[in-house]
């Protein structure tokens, strides 16, 4: 509301100005002021006929000030529609507008257009716009899903120029596609959690996710592609008549192509000769850029399980964590901890007689059962001769976790 405070400030210095009788500079500067601020009579009338419970002065709406202008500029005509100046008005205000009170797009037949055309804005938007861009993400989750899902979807992304500098707004503009109804916002959120390439961003969009839905194990729209990966996380390309591409998410989750000649021997890079095929070199690269994406999905994932000490069942632990072609490579570097007897044992994960258990000091097989549920070791909660015998059983083991437990 600096606006105001500047229209106080001004009002007091031509007051003092006419009080010490300064003479026709004091006027001309009044009448300068009057024309910067006025609004002209038809166009007061047009807007209280549109809404005649506004009595507040019209004067010139800050958003019409903001980045030098161009919000008018990118709506042209539409900015001298009532109702349209009246959402913008409203999201001038919107970190301090009464949540409690519907936005008003219902009341603006030009209510999505407005809004796509100012998501549209390819610069970045200035620091003084931050609560105009903040009621503008308000004011599209109160649009039809099907307007507002596509148009949060690229402010989340930072596509648009509103959010392309600002995380904390690509945040918000999370949080409002959680609050949108409908089956299509699950699936936005999910690719979000998958493919931004912002762990801050992937962290809110998989919490929005959690929201929505009862169970993660229970929400086709979350259950990891395995992007044609069999259970050693690996697949084989023909790219050629003599070569072969080998795509494989390594432990840890690093995504590794080798290509290999007819005779299965191993490139140092990619091969050259004339009788390769374009189109299934192209898709090698596709495939190895979408499994980094769900690589860091599944870290992501993985990450908010320890942090919320998530307890999973097993046969979910089994399906999506363990067994899973592109989870399996990160959830196999971790210590997993299972309930027995009212206290927490850890163990390492490891394929025993075709079946998963844990194993723990001592080589002690930890059978799991159908009633079991099982969760990520937390940081540092193994302490004393526990840290010490698992900081050298890995070691040994040549195992490196993704993140710190010890």
């Amino acid at each position: 509301m600096a606006w105001w405070r500047g229209r106080r400030r001004r009002r007091a210095e031509r007051e003092a100005a006419q009080g010490s009788g300064t003479g026709p500079d004091t006027d001309a500067d009044t009448d300068a002021d009057a024309d910067r601020t006025a609004t002209p009579a038809s166009e007061v009338d047009a807007r209280q006929a549109a809404d005649p419970d506004r009595n507040e002065p019209i004067a010139f709406a800050p958003w019409r000030e903001l980045d030098g202008g161009v919000y008018v500029l990118l709506l042209g005509s539409l900015a001298a529609d009532p109702g349209v100046d009246r959402i913008l008005d409203r999201c001038a205000q919107g970190a301090t507008w009464p949540h409690r009170e519907r936005w008003p797009v219902d009341e603006a037949p030009e209510a999505s257009e407005t809004l796509r055309r100012l998501v549209a804005k390819e610069d970045p938007a200035g620091p003084e716009a931050g609560v105009f861009v903040g009621g503008i993400i308000n004011a599209l989750a109160s649009l039809p899903p099907a307007d507002a899902v596509p148009h949060l979807v690229r402010l989340a992304d930072q596509k648009s120029g509103l959010t392309a500098g600002s995380v904390p707004a690509a945040r918000a503009a999370i949080r409002a596609l959680g609050m949108v109804s409908g089956e299509l916002v699950p699936p936005a959120l999910h690719r979000l959690a998958s493919e931004s390439p912002r762990a801050v961003l992937r962290k809110a969009a998989y919490t929005e996710l959690k929201r929505r839905l009862r169970t993660l194990s229970d929400a086709p729209e979350w259950t990891a592609d395995a992007f044609g990966l069999d259970a050693d996380s690996r697949t084989r390309i023909t790219v050629g008549r003599d070569h072969t591409a080998e795509v494989e998410v390594r432990p840890g989750g690093r995504v590794q192509v080798v290509y290999r000649d007819a005779t299965g021997r191993a490139l140092a890079g990619k091969p050259t000769a004339a009788t390769l095929d374009p189109a299934a070199m192209s898709s090698v690269a596709d495939l190895a850029n979408n499994l980094r994406r769900a690589v860091r999905a599944a870290k992501t994932r993985l990450a908010t399980a320890q942090q919320e000490g998530r307890e999973i069942p097993v046969t979910d632990w089994e399906e999506h964590y363990i067994a899973h072609p592109i989870m399996g490579p990160l959830a196999r570097t971790l210590l997993w901890e299972v309930r027995r007897d009212q206290e927490w044992r850890a163990g390492l994960p490891r394929l025993v007689e075709a079946r998963w258990s844990l194993v723990a000091p001592g080589r002690v097989r930890l059978v799991l059962g159908d009633g079991d549920v099982l969760r990520v070791v937390a940081p540092f909660s193994l302490t004393g001769p526990d840290a010490k015998h698992w900081s050298k059983a890995l070691g040994r083991a040549k195992v490196h976790p993704v993140f710190p437990q010890i």
